[in-house]
């Protein structure tokens, strides 16, 4: 059998975090957002990714089409809209 050869992470200049506050609410991966000056697109958050060296941020995502992810997108963080979670009937006795 042939040996395997094992790499080294490589070290990057990018910061991801998958954690993005908007207001008082925070989204995490894989929550449904919304981008301003998109219309009626709707998108799955990837992360928050930072460029280190000169400190430019944006957001990443996945294009939402019928229930199937689409394209890899990103956008500037100030475009991001959050979907408020759907409330529940309440039952009236």
């Amino acid at each position: 059998m042939k040996k395997v050869k094992s790499t080294k992470p490589q070290t990057t200049k990018f910061s991801r975090e998958y954690e993005f506050q908007i207001g008082k609410f925070t989204v995490a991966k894989g929550d449904i957002i919304k981008i301003e000056g998109e219309h009626g697109g709707k998108f799955v958050f990837e992360s928050l990714t930072t460029n280190t060296e000169n400190g430019l941020a944006w957001v990443d995502c996945f294009e939402i089409h019928k229930k199937s992810l689409g394209a890899f997108r990103s956008f500037a963080p100030e475009k991001v809209k959050r979907i408020p979670t759907k409330r529940g009937k309440k039952n009236v006795d």
